[in-house]
Parts: structure tokens; sequence; C-alpha cells
């Protein structure tokens, strides 16, 4: 580049014509909340105070009417949602043989807290509901599991969770493990790595990551969260896990970062429509009975040309959320990405000089 380019212009230019050119009119992904109800009260949840309202089956219907008018004919992704959307299972049900009658191949995931797994809800999910990936928030050991999930009903929800975990893992959907962090439950992490190493019987599908509050992330002390939790891989690999990173080293040209930059939508349990789970009402586009029917929103939403200012001299803004909108802010961003990136590039190299290395060791 030369030294007196405006490097953040040119990258602007680059990302507005790439998404321009690959950009879909189809709807592809669709986050359906069949519920805001939920049986536990998360002490960091940011739906407190929402009536736990459900779907009637009106909306439902609709629902798979919105679905199949607007996908293009295209494989369906559906994603679950809540409140906790196993409260609903029946909604569910009803959506995904809608949408298999109406001809159209499809998939799911699912984000849950996991309490209310039975063998017969698992085997619904591996078959007519075609999951393929669930995540499923812990929130350290058992103490502040119990204190920070508040679950409405007294039952050992921690070790059930862990059973639940493994009979996904054993029928074949993926399982990532989130665990939300702070100061308070960090030193926690430890113990409840040794509890999911016995809890957990098959691991085979499962992995963790660890994902600082929004709170911290915001906080002049997220970069010491963040090293620690980067520096907790051997225990979770050493527990028979598999380590996924919360902020990743990409190798390749981001053109959209996220859900809402991408053009999925969110149905929300009264029908209507929202570029991303995290944002406010005041963020609606429309309804499932009219579609999109404030575009100008969606598009406000996805500037490309509204870069944050300490984003701009960053080196890492290709591999970040390209848009200003989003409401999730880091104050360390930089330091922490590249701490992030230093890491996956000593693991390369450490994996790297241990195949030329062979028996005799690695070379130098």
């Amino acid at each position: 580049m030369p030294a007196d380019k405006d490097e953040c212009a040119y990258y602007n230019q680059i990302s507005a014509l790439m998404r321009a050119y690959s950009k879909k009119k189809d709807v592809r992904g669709y986050t359906i909340l069949p519920t805001l109800g939920c049986n536990a009260r998360c002490v960091y949840c940011y739906e407190e105070g929402t009536k736990p309202v459900s779907m009637s089956s009106e909306t439902v219907e609709q629902t798979i009417r919105f679905i199949r008018n607007n996908c293009g004919g295209s494989e369906v992704k559906l994603s679950w949602f809540g409140g906790e959307p196993l409260l609903r299972p029946d909604i569910i049900d009803r959506i995904c043989a809608g949408v298999g009658e109406a001809g159209l191949e499809y998939k799911s995931s699912m984000i849950s807290n996991g309490s209310l797994f039975t063998p017969k809800i698992v085997d619904r999910m591996a078959g007519e509901w075609k999951l393929r990936h669930i995540q499923i928030s812990m929130d350290g050991a058992e103490a502040d599991y119990v204190s920070r999930k508040r679950y409405y009903a007294d039952r050992d929800h921690y070790h059930q969770v862990m059973r639940a975990v493994s009979r996904m893992s054993e029928a074949g959907i993926t399982v990532t493990i989130r665990c939300n962090v702070d100061e308070e439950n960090a030193g926690g992490i430890p113990r409840f790595l040794d509890d999911l190493s016995v809890g957990v019987a098959h691991k085979d599908k499962a992995d963790i990551y660890f994902a600082p509050l929004n709170a911290v992330r915001m906080s002049e002390n997220d970069l010491a969260l963040w090293t620690k939790l980067r520096d907790l891989r051997p225990l979770v690999e050493g527990a028979g896990f598999r380590f996924r990173p919360f902020l990743g080293l990409g190798t390749a040209f981001r053109t959209f970062h996220c859900m809402a930059d991408a053009g999925s939508v969110v149905v929300a349990p009264d029908g209507s429509l929202y570029p991303c789970e995290h944002c406010p009402p005041g963020s609606r586009l429309g309804d499932i009975w009219h579609g999109v029917t404030d575009e100008a929103a969606r598009r406000e939403f996805c500037r490309v040309d509204r870069t944050q200012e300490k984003c701009k001299t960053c080196s890492f803004l290709p591999d970040c959320t390209s848009f200003a909108a989003c409401p999730v802010q880091d104050t360390h961003c930089r330091e922490v990405h590249e701490m992030m990136a230093i890491d996956a590039l000593r693991r390369m190299v450490d994996r790297q000089e241990s195949e030329i290395g062979g028996e005799d060791g690695p070379i130098c």
C-alpha cells in the first residue's frame, strides 16, 4: 500500500464490492424463538423482564409459509433460540414438519440451557429436527452454576446437563459447551473441567469455549480475563474435550461477519422480524405476514462505511466486525486479537516442528 493511502477507506470499498457481488436475495437462515419463557433466571440474561410469551398456532403456520416463500428453494437453516426453546418442543415439531411437507431440505441448530433433555427429545433432535449442532450454556463449577442459572425447579441440573451432553454426542450431534465467565467464577473453571471430564461419558462430538460476559468485555479488566481463558487450553484438552477459541484467527477475507450482516432473520414469538437476537425492539424490520418492510433499516444496520474511529488503523479490521451497529464492544480488542493470533501461530509452528521432527524430536 502507498504510504499516503487511506487503508480503511480502501478496505471499505473492497468490502462493499464483495458484499454487493455475494449478497443473495433469498433468506437462508431463520433464527426462530418458539417462546420467550425460560425455566432459568440467569443473572446475566439480557432478556430479563421480557414477557414469557409463546408462538400462537396461527403464527406457527405463518412462519412455515414465510420460510417457504422466502428461501428460494435452497436448503433452509433453522436455529432454535428463546427463552428456552425446549419449553415448546411441540412448536419445533410443527415447523420442522411443515418445512418438510413443503418439500424443502433443512437442517437445524439450537441454543439451550440443556436442562430439559430426555432420551425421547434427543431422538427427535437427531431425527425429525435434523439437529446438527447445539450450544449449551454452563457457568462454571457446581456452586457457580447453581447461583448463576437460578432455575425455578430445585433439581440437580448440573449433572443432568452433563448427561445430556453425553447423550447428544453419542447421537452424533455436535455439542458446544459455552461457559460464561467473569472474575467471580473464573477461579472455579479447573474444578468445572474436572467435573465435565467425569460427568460426560461421550466426548467425541463435544467442544468447549469460554465467553467473557459483555460487562467484562467492555471494562478495563477485559485483557487480564482473556489471558486467563487463553491459558485454559491444556486443561480443556486434558479433560478430553476440544478447545474452541471464542476469537479465532481467520484465514480468508470475511465478506460477512454475523447472521444480521449476512441477511438472516430472527422470527420472534409474535411474528416480528429482527436482524439479530441481541438487538432491541427498535430494530424491528417487518413481520412474517408482510416480510421485510424496512429494508433501509437493515442496510443502515449493516453499513460498512461507518467504521469506528479506533478500528480505522487496526490491522485486524478485516477479521473483525465491519460495521458499527453491533451492540457488543470490546475495550482492548486489538490487544486480545494480537494475543490470540500469536498463540495460534505458536501452536502451528509447534505442530509443524513435531511433524518434521518425528521420533528424533523437533528440528531447530
